[in-house]
């Protein structure tokens, strides 16, 4: 914790020391007595920032500075501090690179990040080729801006390929999304199919089985019927028979009667 505490103290208070300055103007003269300080804020923002993304975007910016401090001192003359700013310049630029590639691998999102980069990048290297015709220029002072250029141009297509790679591996994710909803919906498609299908044929089951059961129950009402009409038929048979029996019985008694003295 005091590492930490004490750091952000120090930070603070070197903020409060150089405000003013820095309200007046982005970027302090190298010439200037703050200058130095200016340089150890720089250093301790960038301890200080944990995302790497975040860490890079203040290189790039770093490295916005130096160039401008480069130019600087080239309207001043200083053709040696111009030289040792744009090796400094090159540091920054080289660190955005190492800071992007470890936001990558700690899976950041760098999207915006090298957008941005890109952009400032596309600027610099413009500003490089202006700075290459001026003519107060050193052999040894052309020499570092060409070394810049070409640094920085190299850094722009390597830029400019991780930007196209995540386009592209961007453009794969959605391919894969629209293809898993797709598959979503033919499988969602096909068990609607399936379960209508499964309706159906459950209706139909129970169509049949109603059908069954009506027959069913029509065949054993018609053979309650014959039933019924045999019983009745066989009544009718037996109380004829039984009435027959009774006419036979009664005329024999009636003979025997009268066959008395």
């Amino acid at each position: 914790m005091k590492k930490t505490i004490m750091p952000s103290i120090i930070f603070g208070l070197l903020l409060l020391f150089v405000g003013n300055v820095y309200a007046a103007e982005p970027v302090v003269n190298p010439n200037s007595e703050l200058y130095d300080t200016s340089r150890i804020i720089e250093e301790l923002e960038y301890e200080l920032t944990e995302e790497n993304s975040e860490k890079a975007l203040l290189q790039d910016e770093y490295a916005d500075n130096r160039l401008y401090e480069a130019e600087l001192s080239l309207d001043e003359g200083d053709l040696e501090k111009a030289e040792e700013l744009l090796e400094d310049y090159e540091e920054h630029v080289k660190q955005v690179e190492e800071d992007m590639e470890v936001a990558k691998e700690d899976g950041e999102d760098i999207s915006a990040v090298e957008e941005t980069v890109v952009k400032n990048v596309q600027k610099r290297s413009e500003n490089l080729r202006m700075l290459l015709e001026r003519q107060d220029l050193s052999e040894e002072t052309k020499a570092g801006i060409m070394k810049a250029l070409e640094n920085q141009q190299k850094a722009e297509q390597k830029f400019l390929a991780a930007q196209k790679k995540a386009e592209e591996s961007l453009q794969k994710a959605k391919e894969r999304q629209v293809e898993a909803q797709q598959k979503v919906k033919e499988r969602q498609e096909e068990a609607q199919q399936k379960a209508k299908e499964q309706q159906e044929e459950a209706q139909q089951k129970a169509k049949e089985q109603q059908v069954e059961a009506q027959q069913k129950s029509k065949e054993r009402q018609e053979e309650a019927q014959q039933k019924a009409k045999e019983q009745q038929v066989e009544a009718q048979q037996k109380a004829k028979e039984q009435q027959i029996e009774a006419q036979e019985k009664a005329e024999g008694q009636e003979e025997r009667t009268s066959g008395r003295p």
